[in-house]
């Protein structure tokens, strides 16, 4: 099944980089251009100058090979695992910890079924995400992956114990800790505790894809080298059975709404947003709920689930695309967000707020898709809707980077 392996990988040495708070930012598809301009500020070894850069793609290789010879940036000198705990807050209440282990995983398509994905993707970020790695011959920004493992076998055979490496809070809140695992005998012992498993992709579709088209590149051209670098991409894992693994969901703000098609749903009137929030979690797993937000006000929408339906057509989120989104504006929701008519919000009640202010027009409130959900999708070889799914905290970029020669 899964071939995840130690890497000799890329890190921020402090001593010349400088603290690595200052250094890691998210990942670029949730960085906004203030965001952006901010992370560049922050440090002239701030990752974002990797990943979003201020010059071409071209120049981003020789950028690297400048920090690495002012000894900003280092390369392990052998391989290696990296051990990451994130802590953080439930929006709730409630402190989780979510662990996570980085590795480097060999690459193969989707159709082996040993790396899966849940989400649609498009075209455009895969592209431009390849223009990227051709010029910086590096994985700069890890892939999420989710795996079965119910004892936890992965991360006690990693052995992590002692004081972190590093240290950092992000502007989130979440505190991030990072080893390094170089014992050769613990990095066996996390390969062969990997070896029996599949890996779901939770974030970084696209990251992926790119890894795949760039290994079939470089096969091309220098033949397929079996233990190459590029025959593999960094990928952060976290168990799927982990305490702190949290999905959350994507609410859909609508920049029209032109009556909507509603004739499947019973709606139910709904007093406030706090109101709709607390429906939601209290409606049964076993119907379709969606909240909608209009200028008429707020409703729960609530209708059975087809017993025959699969695992990916039974989701809140596929219901509102078939029942709801095609039928008023005859386009699913990629093709909706390309044209600007749909966008997203992690915030329930931001949603409801740009339509009562008058900013959207309507907006669909959606609940967390529970874990086994996600898997059961994955194992039907099913995906999802974009954005679907937040998993909270997002792995940042910088901890570690993955250089593709040797």
């Amino acid at each position: 099944m899964a071939s995840v392996r130690p890497f000799r990988a890329a890190y921020y040495d402090s001593a010349s980089a400088g603290e690595l708070g200052s250094l890691v930012c998210p990942p670029y598809d949730v960085i906004s251009d203030d965001e952006r301009l901010r992370y560049l500020a922050r440090s002239p070894y701030n990752a974002v100058h990797l990943i979003l850069p201020e010059v071409a793609y071209d120049e981003v290789r020789s950028l690297i090979m400048d920090w690495t010879s002012r000894g900003a940036l280092a390369r392990a000198e052998q391989p290696l695992f990296v051990a990451w705990t994130q802590t953080f807050q439930m929006p709730g209440g409630g402190e989780r910890t979510r662990r996570t282990l980085v590795g480097a995983v060999q690459v193969e398509p989707y159709e082996a079924r040993v790396v899966r994905p849940h989400e649609r993707t498009h075209r455009g970020p895969k592209e431009d995400r390849l223009r990227l790695t051709r010029a910086v011959r590096t994985n700069l920004s890890p892939v999420f992956g989710l795996y079965p493992d119910e004892t936890a076998s992965a991360w006690s055979a990693a052995n992590v114990s002692g004081p972190p490496l590093a240290e950092l809070t992000d502007a989130d809140g979440v505190v991030h800790r990072i080893w390094h695992i170089t014992d050769p005998d613990a990095c066996g012992a996390v390969h062969d505790a990997l070896a029996d498993k599949w890996i779901l992709i939770a974030d970084g579709h696209h990251r992926y894809e790119t890894a795949l088209a760039y290994r079939d590149e470089r096969a091309a051209a220098e033949g397929n080298i079996t233990d190459a670098p590029w025959q593999r991409v960094m990928m952060g894992l976290t168990s799927l059975d982990d305490d702190g693994l949290e999905v959350l969901p994507t609410h859909r703000v609508l920049a029209n709404w032109p009556g909507g098609r509603l004739d499947a749903f019973t709606a139910t009137a709904i007093e406030s947003p706090a109101a709709m929030v607390e429906a939601l979690a209290d409606a049964s797993p076993d119907v379709t709920a969606i909240g909608l937000a209009t200028a008429h006000g707020l409703s729960l929408l609530t209708a059975p689930k087809s017993a025959d339906a699969t695992p990916g057509e039974r989701l809140d989120v596929a219901v509102l695309e078939r029942e709801i989104l095609v039928p008023t504006f005859g386009a699913d929701q990629a093709k909706l967000a390309a044209d600007g008519v749909l966008s997203y919000t992690k915030d329930a009640f931001e949603a409801m707020a740009m339509v009562d202010e008058a900013q959207a027009a309507a907006a669909a409130i959606l609940r967390p898709i529970p874990k086994p959900d996600v898997a059961a999708v994955a194992e039907a070889g099913e995906t999802m809707p974009q954005k679907s799914t937040y998993f909270f905290p997002k792995l940042l970029t910088g901890m570690a980077f993955n250089p593709l020669d040797e």
